[in-house]
C-alpha cells in the first residue's frame, strides 16, 4: 500500500541543535569575493584558516523547520495549512513551487555570538579579520539551512519525493515582507531568530525560506527555476 503523504506533514516546529558538518572553506572564500579556483596568497590563507577556527568556535548553527500541506497554488500565490491557520505567500513562488505537493518553512542561524565577535573586530579597526568572521556566519546558517534539506530529504524519498531548491523572503519571487507570514508559521519556535520591524532577522547571520517537496519526475520535468529566473545576477543563482 503506497505511504500517504500526510504521513509526512509535520505542523509542530522541529528543531535541530545540532549542526556537525564542518566549515566548507570553499564558501567561506566564495563569501569573501573569491572566484572559482582563485584562492588567496599565504598570508590571506593563514588569516582565513585562524578565524575560520575562531568564528566556528564561537558559531551555534541551529534551524528549525515545519512541513505543511499545500492548500492552493496558481503562479502567483501558494496557499499552506499550518498550526496558525491557512497562510497565502504571494508573488512568483507560486510558479517556482508549482509542482510542490507539500511545503518545507525553515529558520536557520547561526546564532548571535559570531555577529558580536564580528562587530568588536570591526570596532577595533580589524576589518579583514571581521569579513572572514561574517563569512563563517553566513556559511554555518546555510549549514543549518542544508541540514534541514537533508533531514527531509530523507524522510521523504521513500515515497520518491525530493525537496526543490530553497526560496527565501527578498530574492526568488517573494517580496522581504512575506518573512513576517513565514515565521507565523512557527508559533514563536523558531530557533532564537527575531523579526524586526523592517522584516530583518536577528541573528543577522539567519537565513529562512521555503523549499517544496514533489515526485522526483515532477521536479525533472520542471527543470531548474533559475533557467526562467529574469535576474541574472541574482547571487541565489544555482
Amino acid at each position: 500500500m503506497p505511504i500517504p503523504i500526510e504521513q509526512f506533514i509535520e505542523t509542530r516546529p522541529r528543531l535541530i541543535d545540532e549542526v556537525v558538518a564542518p566549515v566548507d572553506e570553499s564558501e567561506v572564500l566564495r563569501y569573501l569575493g573569491y572566484p572559482v579556483n582563485q584562492y588567496p596568497n599565504a598570508h590571506i590563507e593563514r588569516l582565513v584558516a585562524r578565524w575560520i577556527k575562531e568564528a566556528c568556535r564561537r558559531s551555534d548553527p541551529r534551524a528549525a523547520y515545519v512541513i505543511l500541506p499545500v492548500l492552493e497554488k496558481d503562479t502567483n500565490r501558494l496557499t499552506v495549512r499550518s498550526l496558525a491557520g491557512e497562510t497565502e505567500f504571494v508573488g512568483a513562488i507560486g510558479s517556482f513551487l508549482g509542482v510542490a505537493r507539500l511545503v518545507v518553512a525553515f529558520i536557520a542561524t547561526a546564532g548571535p555570538e559570531v555577529e558580536r565577535l564580528a562587530s568588536r573586530l570591526m570596532s577595533d579597526g580589524e576589518e579583514l579579520p571581521a569579513m572572514i568572521v561574517n563569512a563563517v556566519g553566513a556559511e554555518r546558517a546555510e549549514a543549518a539551512e542544508a541540514e534541514v534539506i537533508d533531514r527531509v530529504r530523507e524522510q521523504v524519498s521513500v515515497i520518491g519525493f525530493a525537496p526543490t531548491l530553497p526560496y527565501s523572503p527578498g530574492y526568488c519571487g517573494m517580496a522581504l515582507d512575506q518573512q513576517a507570514r513565514l515565521f507565523g508559521l512557527f508559533n514563536g519556535a523558531t530557533a532564537g531568530v527575531t523579526l524586526t520591524s523592517d522584516c530583518l532577522m536577528q541573528p543577522l547571520k539567519s537565513v529562512s525560506g521555503l523549499i517544496g517537496l514533489a515526485p522526483v519526475e515532477d521536479l525533472q520535468a520542471e527543470g531548474s527555476p533559475c533557467d526562467r529566473c529574469d535576474q541574472p545576477n541574482c547571487n541565489m543563482r544555482r
